[in-house]
């Protein structure tokens, strides 16, 4: 049976006229209902997706994306950068606002997502906890679509994160190989998920192996300034690991430098890897090890996953999407 603009009309309850002019790229009807029409427009397999010139008729996603916590350094740099990368490539708009603010403050930026014409949420704030996102719920309009780039337990939200947990058994995975038993750990901060996650799949590659131990471990805080304080650490200790993983890159560079500056040889008296794979590990000397993370991966899987929220609106919350990681073998280990 042909379909007509009256079939799509009915199911999604706007008038006749109202179809006609969305799918003939009328841009004075509000984004909501055109996306509605165009969506039910394709289920029903109307055959009016492009303009006459050709022009795709689906205008570009416009996404508020709010990332907190931040300061100077190439982990922002990478992440904003392959964010618009995927952006680009899926024709998104992507808006990044910095909140290093309280709480409350955020969720007043928030209230308004859906007044400034956002269609969607994402959020990369790592000290989020499980209230903040269920707060967060509460402020937006009923189906509005949020995404979480952070991990938490048991998430609220769609997340999309990186697999952090099999970057830490990667990197247990390579020491297996070159055959250093006896390893160390500089760990992230332990409130925060992913730095859990990362540690966890690091031990318990070590716990399987009964060819291998677990010497030492620090709590850093994923600042360059905490992996000079592990290596001080480090130096005190009267039996050291051969090797050690560094849960992100600054902290890893940092314990190597002071490594390197107090006469050790890397990698034939201490080998390290560290986690982000930021431009640094490239620029060092020796280069340094590390687990590979591709932030235009991230941005793609998101917006698709945005996407695809916005198409089924019904869909269940929660759902933790993992972006793979490999390592990147290089002179430190």
């Amino acid at each position: 049976m042909k379909i007509t603009l009256k079939d799509i009309a009915e199911e999604t309850g706007y008038s006749i006229s109202t179809v006609s002019r969305v799918l003939n790229g009328s841009d004075k009807i509000s984004k909501q209902a055109r996306r509605e029409i165009y969506r039910t427009a394709k289920k029903l397999k109307y055959p009016v997706y492009r303009t006459l010139d050709g022009k795709k008729i689906i205008d570009s996603l416009k996404i508020l994306f709010i990332v907190t916590g931040f300061h100077e350094g190439a982990f922002y740099s990478s992440l904003f950068y392959g964010m618009n990368r995927a952006a680009e490539k899926y024709n998104a708009q992507i808006s990044f606002v910095f909140l290093n603010k309280p709480f409350k403050e955020i969720l007043k930026k928030i209230r308004n997502v859906e007044k400034d014409k956002f269609e969607g949420l994402v959020l990369f704030a790592p000290e989020f906890q499980k209230e903040h996102y269920q707060q967060i719920k509460e402020e937006v309009p009923d189906k509005f679509p949020v995404i979480s780039n952070g991990l938490i337990e048991n998430p609220v939200v769609s997340t999309v994160t990186f697999d952090g947990y099999s970057g830490g058994f990667l990197a247990g995975e390579h020491f297996k190989k070159k055959g250093y038993a006896r390893c160390g750990i500089i760990r992230g901060p332990l409130e925060k998920t992913e730095a859990r996650y990362r540690s966890n799949g690091f031990k318990d590659f070590i716990n399987r192996n009964d060819d291998m131990e677990l010497l030492w471990s620090y709590n850093g805080d994923f600042t360059f300034e905490s992996g000079v304080q592990a290596f001080q650490q480090f130096e005190e200790e009267p039996q050291k690991p051969r090797a050690i993983f560094a849960s992100n890159d600054d902290m890893g560079h940092a314990f190597l430098e002071e490594a390197l500056d107090r006469g050790y040889k890397v990698p034939e008296e201490l080998a390290l890897i560290s986690f982000d794979d930021l431009p640094i590990c490239q620029r060092h000397r020796p280069t340094i090890s590390s687990i590979h993370t591709d932030y235009e991966k991230l941005g793609l899987v998101t917006i698709e996953k945005m996407k695809e929220l916005l198409a089924n609106p019904e869909q269940q919350d929660g759902i933790l999407s993992l972006v793979p990681v490999h390592l990147n073998a290089r002179g430190s280990s």
